[in-house]
């Protein structure tokens, strides 16, 4: 199966700090791979240089084959129209409706009418598990556990053949973080997605990652399936949750 993402001896710096030191990995198209680490590691850089909002100081990433490290913005944004990012915080706008969160996209970078944006976003939420009721809702209505739903079904619209999470459970109590694992496991079967989560929650990782690349210090320890490192870990984030039993 081909790679839809490679990265190559990638380091980057952020001031006279470096926070990621020779990074190499490979994600094939359809899996599931989980970027686990602690808080502070460098996880949630690493995303954002891979979508090019941070520039490496030095490496390789290619993205559909494409170093985009040397590609215009122009080519980079369609690049970027194959993904769909659900962020840490949902980052919903608080001035727009539901719906028109879910349909940003449409509604700033397409000729599509406001009622055509609006079936769209509600048949993405419907998928979700919400009734036609939600649409309509300003973000300060919402639930954190449905905020990021809509979040996920804002990243979803355009039909995304890569969806980065990140750190997608913080914050939530344990019940609505467990839905909305099922939830990620979910989309990943129905859509077919190609799918990168950054996380420090193992729990979440061994349900979601069919394989999990293991950061610290700003590079990669081990990697391999969850039950592979649930055995050769030592590492102290891995060894805490196994020893919690999970």
């Amino acid at each position: 199966m081909e790679n839809i993402i490679e990265v190559k001896n990638l380091y980057v710096k952020l001031g006279n700090r470096e926070i990621l030191k020779d990074i190499n990995f490979e994600i094939k198209k359809g899996e599931s791979v989980v970027i686990i680490g602690p808080s502070g590691c460098g996880k949630t850089v690493l995303i954002k240089t891979i979508l090019g909002i941070i520039k490496p100081v030095k490496g390789e990433i290619y993205i559909f084959g494409q170093n985009i490290l040397k590609l215009e913005e122009e080519e980079i944004k369609k690049i970027r129209s194959k993904i769909g990012m659900v962020f840490q915080n949902s980052a919903l706008f608080d001035s727009l409706k539901v719906w028109e969160n879910v349909g940003f996209y449409y509604l700033y970078h397409s000729e599509k009418t406001q009622s055509e944006i609006k079936e769209l976003s509600l048949a993405i939420l419907k998928k979700l598990g919400f009734d036609e009721s939600v649409i309509d809702m300003m973000p300060e209505q919402l639930s954190g556990g449905m905020k990021k739903r809509v979040s996920i079904a804002r990243a979803l619209i355009s039909n995304p053949e890569i969806i980065f999470y990140d750190e997608p459970t913080t914050g939530l109590d344990p019940i609505t973080s467990e839905s909305l694992t099922e939830l990620i496991k979910n989309i990943h079967n129905d859509f077919n997605t190609t799918d990168i989560t950054v996380t420090h929650d193992v729990k979440l990782a061994s349900r979601i990652g069919k394989r999990l690349i293991l950061i610290d210090e700003g590079k990669i320890i081990e990697s391999g399936t969850y039950e592979e490192l649930k055995k050769k870990s030592n590492h102290p984030l891995i060894k805490s949750y196994v020893e919690i039993g999970g």
